[in-house]
């Protein structure tokens, strides 16, 4: 059934990058409009080149260090505020923001974009928290196969995915809706043509891993909808278990009205600050924090091919995963 989706040609991809660019708020005159590669079978933006993914690949990790990876507008800043909350016992203020790199490990480091990220971490002290978007076969080695740090893996229904990328690429427009950006953000996600390929593969690789030790698999639903159940045991996965009142304040602190604040601070008080709570210093990485919002985009013919591209896709997913998520999905 996946043959319904449209497939678009190299030029095309190109167009609509550069279409989402002028949305974003980003004049393509000052960067180059990024196209759409493949590098070991799974597709990319050329803003992510792939001396960049090798060397993310090869770079050495510490064994403090924790990866925070999700399929992109899964929320993963989010997690990332949670994280850095259990590691304070809950007081925001003894978080040190200087330390905090917003980015994916993957990208060039903002507003320049002429260092990689990794070689930021590098100077950074530990623990380190790292955010990524990249397939588990990309994540650096000394993490995957010498469980060299630990690994939060977040994903979240792709229905509310899109719904959430297509708000982010959109909120410098002022436009609630573009349908031709809304048409390629669904045909690329069914496809796997989106940067960072296919979310069904992205998903299933995290998910086989769930069980090496140095691994935390939970979903945003879980997260919204009984909060301590994954925050208290993912604490003592971090080796930090918080108590009852720790945990008050992490879950007081990470809510989005909290979050929005405390990153409106750190754009007004830090230097750069704008560059660590907005993607290239244009749109926040906090936006709604909702779930279901995907039935006010989704006409109903879209829905009906997404869910049949679902079942299609997760028929050979381990049963345990399908029946974990199948409600969820296919709802």
């Amino acid at each position: 059934m996946a043959t319904r989706c449209t497939e678009y040609t190299e030029e095309e991809h190109s167009a609509m990058l550069q279409r989402q660019m002028e949305l974003f708020g980003i004049s393509v005159g000052s960067h180059s409009a990024p196209k759409m590669y493949k590098f070991e079978g799974v597709t990319f933006n050329t803003s992510m080149p792939p001396e960049i993914i090798v060397g993310v690949r090869d770079w050495n990790t510490r064994q403090e260090d924790i990866f925070i990876s999700t399929y992109p507008k899964s929320g993963t800043h989010w997690m990332y505020e949670i994280v850095l909350l259990i590691l304070a016992d809950g007081y925001s203020e003894k978080i040190d923001r200087s330390q905090m790199i917003s980015h994916m490990i993957e990208m060039m480091y903002p507003p320049d974009l002429t260092r990689p990220i990794y070689e930021i971490f590098d100077e950074k002290g530990s623990p380190r928290v790292i955010l990524s978007h990249l397939p588990w076969q990309f994540l650096p080695k000394q993490l995957t196969e010498q469980k060299k740090g630990k690994v939060i893996y977040v994903t979240r229904n792709p229905n509310d995915i899109l719904a959430s990328m297509s708000r982010f690429i959109l909120a410098s427009s002022g436009k609630e809706k573009d349908e031709i950006i809304w048409k390629y953000l669904i045909n690329t996600f069914l496809t796997g043509d989106a940067s960072y390929g296919s979310w069904f593969d992205h998903v299933e690789r995290y998910w086989e891993q769930r069980n090496q030790g140095n691994v935390f698999f939970t979903s945003y639903e879980q997260l919204k909808k009984d909060f301590r159940s994954v925050v208290k045991p993912l604490s003592k996965f971090l080796g930090h278990e918080l108590d009852e009142d720790a945990l008050d304040r992490v879950e007081e602190k990470s809510s989005v009205k909290a979050m929005k604040k405390t990153y409106d601070d750190i754009e007004r008080n830090i230097p750069g600050g704008a560059e660590m709570v907005k993607a290239m210093g244009k749109n926040s990485f906090i936006q709604k924090g909702v779930i279901g919002s995907w039935k006010d985009y989704f006409t109903v013919a879209e829905n009906e091919l997404f869910e049949e591209v679902c079942k299609e896709k997760m028929a050979n997913w381990d049963k345990n995963l399908y029946f974990e998520w199948h409600n969820l999905l296919l709802r």
